[in-house]
């Protein structure tokens, strides 16, 4: 089974509609680095895991599997702003993403 991190990836990735080459250029990585990070064979760097969480505008913790979807600051305020029921929404639809992708693979 695959860590968090290479689902989070993958999913925040696809969620940007960015190329592995467009990450790449960003944060400075090869695509074969960023493929094997998604594929779960290798973990990155600390560095380079910073260096996704800001280009993404995300935290290392969402990255790593410890908080729920992280959306960049903007989105969120506006998820803030959101009654709680809402929220919650939210929260249920990232899972039912997350499992999506896991059984999909």
């Amino acid at each position: 089974m695959k860590n968090k991190f290479a689902i989070r990836l993958r999913l925040y990735r696809d969620y940007m509609c960015e190329t592995r080459e467009e990450l790449g250029r960003a944060i400075g990585a090869t695509v074969s680095a960023i493929r094997s990070w998604e594929d779960g064979r290798h973990n990155c760097s600390f560095d380079d895991l910073l260096s996704i969480a800001e280009h993404y505008d995300i935290t290392t913790d969402y990255l790593l599997g410890y908080t729920p979807l992280d959306e960049p600051a903007s989105a969120k305020r506006n998820v803030d702003k959101l009654p709680p029921e809402e929220r919650r929404m939210i929260v249920y639809f990232e899972e039912f993403l997350l499992n999506k992708v896991r059984n999909k693979r």
